[in-house]
């Protein structure tokens, strides 16, 4: 993605990218697939599926196919993790690595499926397939992660506030004008207050740095007169604004953030003062034409 255009009378003010630990959920997560990966061997070397406590009844359910047992159980393990992963980092790409764990697991599960479809004995082929694409998986995470960090570039000029995003194939862009912001909030983790970085929030009406919950109550009611059922239902819709943590919405991982939180300050003062200065003469300009009238 190019850099940004400044507009006329334009400056830029700060250039900024997440910290380079502001991820650093990611490399946990990915990190996890390592260990994943080295239990899964072990337990298929030493065979200690067999201490599972559902073993039996899916080593059953697949017909005493003992690598197929093992591959679901390595399944669920990837599941519940992301699982965990999208409820406690819903609002920074937990989803999407719900959709990364879930996506391994069902593919190895596939592929394991499919070998013993074709072959009658998969245990070598599970020991060493199974490991392997955990492992592949995680550390191509690993090596993925700093470069998802660098995608981010932050602007801000003495107009407004531009997020740019362009990672592999996607690409996004957000700008807001200082005097629709509404409100500023500044988070600060235990890691982020140890390395000097955090995630600064600016609330606009328009919903930036936001997202809308909505929620919806039915209510109804029926009687019955000669048989014929007569019902009667209304509905109520209402909506409350959350804060969102979404790298592309704010100004996710930034170093000294409360440096950046008194510049945005500082150009919204400045912002309003000069909308306010634009009113009065557009409101003196027109008592003079009313005057001559």
């Amino acid at each position: 993605m190019s850099e940004l255009v400044l507009l006329r009378d334009e400056e830029l003010k700060m250039q900024l990218r997440p910290h380079v630990f502001s991820f650093f959920y990611l490399y946990v997560i990915f990190f996890l697939l390592l260990v994943w990966a080295y239990i899964i061997y072990d337990f298929f070397v030493t065979d200690k599926f067999s201490d599972f406590p559902l073993y039996s009844l899916i080593e059953g359910f697949l017909k005493d196919s003992e690598v197929l047992a093992g591959s679901v159980i390595w399944s669920l393990g990837l599941f519940i993790v992301g699982f965990l992963a999208r409820y406690f980092f819903m609002d920074s790409g937990g989803q999407s690595i719900f959709r990364l764990y879930g996506g391994v697991a069902i593919f190895g599960i596939l592929v394991m499926s499919y070998h013993a479809w074709k072959m009658e004995d998969t245990m070598d082929f599970g020991r060493w397939f199974i490991p392997s694409l955990t492992a592949a998986v995680g550390f191509l995470g690993l090596f993925s992660v700093n470069t998802y960090r660098r995608s981010f570039t932050y602007y801000l000029t003495n107009n407004r506030i531009v997020l740019k995003s362009n990672f592999l194939m996607n690409r996004s862009e957000r700008q807001v004008r200082y005097n629709h912001i509404e409100d500023i909030k500044m988070e600060q983790g235990v890691v982020g207050t140890i390395f000097g970085y955090g995630t600064v929030l600016p609330l606009t009406g328009s919903g930036l740095g936001t997202g809308s919950d909505e929620s919806m109550v039915i209510a109804g009611s029926g009687t019955e007169v000669k048989g014929l059922s007569i019902g009667l239902a209304g509905g109520s819709r209402s909506s409350s604004k959350k804060i969102r943590h979404n790298p592309h919405d704010c100004l996710f991982g930034v170093p000294s953030p409360s440096k950046v939180r008194d510049l945005i300050t500082e150009n919204i003062q400045s912002d309003t003062g000069v909308e306010h200065l634009k009113n009065i003469k557009e409101l003196l300009s027109n008592q003079e034409e009313s005057t001559e009238d």
